[in-house]
């Protein structure tokens, strides 16, 4: 192996190109905000059942943050 192709490999296979890393970041950045998002209109959704409504579906007042958030 030459100088060069060494060189070379290493420019080539050096992994994901900055672009392709930049756009993955963004990806990630806009579902963070997007599961913000569905999580607080969830816990707003909710918070308009009756305690009585809350109950059947297993969860309490207390918890609609969390549930909302992570699931039961």
């Amino acid at each position: 192996m030459t100088l060069f192709t060494l060189h070379s490999d290493a420019v080539h296979n050096s992994g994901p190109t900055l672009f392709a890393r930049l756009q993955a970041r963004a990806f990630r950045l806009f579902e963070t905000i997007a599961e913000g998002y569905y999580a607080r209109r969830t816990a707003a959704e909710l918070r308009t059942l009756s305690d009585h409504a809350l109950r059947d579906i297993g969860i309490s007042r207390s918890e609609i943050d969390r549930v909302s958030r992570f699931g039961r």
